[in-house]
């Protein structure tokens, strides 16, 4: 049986909803390991919020540092949808319509505008990416 690989990020409660934390964290990318990162001022290094979601938000208060965990592998799943299923389109869309054309203009025009539904769809189905992609905080 395979083992969760999780990754971790300390972070600060910001906000508590009934069944909601949402946690400030700094995502340091490539930083973490960089010997100059204090006098950097990267553009890697940026604050996010992150809505968890458990039954037990009345155990945090606003200002708490916390370790939130989420799965590696929904970072290939969230990279896949992001930008390689996205890439992929646009040049399969690209070489089809430039083979059912052969105009270079219409064939980007249509390659790009495929986008569109591909992100509508992306949009509407959120929610339930949004319960695929979750956090927990570290007990």
């Amino acid at each position: 049986m395979s083992e969760v690989r999780l990754v971790e990020h300390t972070g600060y409660v910001e906000e508590i909803n009934s069944n909601q934390v949402k946690v400030r964290i700094i995502s340091e990318s490539a930083c973490a390991s960089c010997h100059a990162k204090g006098a950097c001022t990267a553009a890697d290094m940026k604050e996010k919020l992150v809505d968890v979601y458990t039954n037990q938000s009345s155990l945090y208060k606003p200002g708490q540092k916390v370790t939130i965990q989420g799965e590696k592998s929904l970072g290939l799943k969230a990279s896949l949808l992001a930008y390689i299923f996205p890439f992929i389109l646009v040049f399969v869309v690209l070489f089809v319509s430039y083979g059912l054309t052969k105009s270079e203009g219409i064939a980007g025009i249509t390659s790009l505008i495929i986008l569109i539904p591909y992100f509508i769809v992306i949009k509407y189905i959120s929610p339930q990416l949004q319960k695929t992609f979750t956090f927990k905080i570290k007990e």
